[in-house]
């Protein structure tokens, strides 16, 4: 089932919200009353029942059964909605609106009243502007272009996006264009012009990614995913290498191969790991393993064996080990407090002590910051405002804690 946080205080005033028409979306709405709070010592789970109805074009709908406390005492409640496969007989389209009504008890005056806040969907999917598969060499200049309408937030002057909004992969490796291997100088994704929807950013293939050579043969994945939808729209571009890079003088002794995996998840249970094209079968043909590349991986370390043929044709045996490391998800107010910090209504250091204290009383897990890594605002505040998962804030927020 996919999921997307939607985040609504209900107003006396209806708003409208263009989100995906997908079935199976989690529409996760919050109700702002603090008139329901009774406990302030815990978190409170209440019976929507009189409380919340939902329909879709008039027509009712189930929704949650329950609401729960955002935390002791916030007076924000969070619902969550599955949309149905179908209304009235056909299924979801766009056009289609939710309207979720709240019948609050009483407002600040002690008088009840009904609220209402509705959201229209709709679909506009931020893709590549170019063809699924390519060729490249390590070494060449290449231009990734995206269309993608919702950055676009002024028809006057060409809009960013955060190179952070663009995940590459390579086998098991998982990094972001932010990677400074790719080393694009205006550090972002720039609008080719006033009101086109297309953004781009120019780059060279590097010779490493995450410390893992590229190798010819191997596939490059930018991957672009839009979080402002309720489903975040989710395309690829996959680039194949052709031929070696040709390096400068005095390059020194060539650094070891690194053969072990680790991947970072938000899954306790773990994660699929894809390492076929890595550098752990390199030199390799025919590879058999046990497991095999793309299986589940539990959080943990987890040894694998491959048999294959060398170049000379021999056969072969190889061990390596495939890591995966479980980050918890960022509390979902540390996006509130980070929206605070990118509104210059707190400060860096309040913000870092804040990060830093969820890193010490082990909330959440980050990795290091790599050397001559900056702190990306544009990113974070990218995250702040539901552009960028949790995943990718968390290799963003490491430099605040320098």
């Amino acid at each position: 089932m996919k999921r997307l946080v939607l985040f609504l205080l209900l107003l006396p005033v209806p708003g409208v919200l263009a989100q995906s028409p997908s079935p199976g979306t989690v529409l996760t709405f919050y109700i702002d009353d603090e008139n329901l709070v009774t406990d302030h010592r815990g978190v409170m789970t209440l019976s929507t029942a009189g409380l919340v109805d939902f329909t879709i074009n008039g027509i009712p709908i189930a929704g949650p059964s329950e609401m729960v406390e955002t935390g002791i005492d916030t007076g924000e409640f969070q619902l969550e909605l599955t949309l149905p496969s179908s209304i009235d007989g056909r299924p979801l389209q766009n056009g289609d609106v939710v309207q979720m009504t709240y019948h609050q008890p009483a407002d600040y005056s002690g008088h009840p009243q009904t609220l209402t806040q509705s959201v229209t969907l709709s679909s506009i999917p931020t893709t590549p502007v170019a063809p699924s598969a390519q060729s490249i060499n390590i070494g060449q200049y290449y231009t990734l272009q995206i269309y993608a309408p919702n950055y676009n937030l002024d028809s006057e002057v060409p809009d960013d996006i955060p190179l952070s909004a663009v995940e590459v992969h390579m086998g098991g490796v998982s990094t972001t264009l932010a990677d400074s291997a790719f080393d694009i100088g205006n550090g972002v994704l720039r609008e080719t012009g006033p009101n086109t929807d297309i953004f781009a950013a120019t780059f060279k293939i590097p010779r490493e990614i995450d410390g893992f050579p590229v190798e010819i043969g191997s596939t490059l994945e930018f991957r672009v995913v839009d979080y402002s939808q309720p489903i975040p729209s989710e395309s690829s571009i996959y680039l194949t290498i052709g031929t070696h890079y040709q390096p400068g003088p005095a390059q020194g002794p060539s650094a070891p191969v690194t053969r072990n995996i680790t991947v970072p998840t938000q899954n306790a249970s773990g994660t699929v790991v894809n390492f076929a094209n890595s550098t752990s079968l390199e030199g390799l043909t025919g590879a058999v393993c046990f497991p095999s590349s793309g299986s589940h991986f539990p959080v943990g370390t987890t040894p694998v064996t491959c048999s294959a043929s060398n170049a000379e044709g021999t056969s072969v045996l190889r061990s390596f080990s495939v890591s995966v490391v479980y980050s918890r998800p960022v509390p979902h107010w540390v996006r509130n407090l980070a929206s605070l910090w990118c509104n210059n209504t707190i400060g860096d250091s309040e913000f870092a002590g804040s990060i830093q204290f969820l890193v010490d009383s082990k909330i959440i897990t980050m990795p290091s910051a790599s050397q001559g890594q900056t702190v990306d605002r544009q990113g974070i505040c990218a995250w702040s405002s539901g552009h960028l998962s949790d995943f990718q804030a968390l290799h963003l927020l490491p430099p605040l804690l320098r």
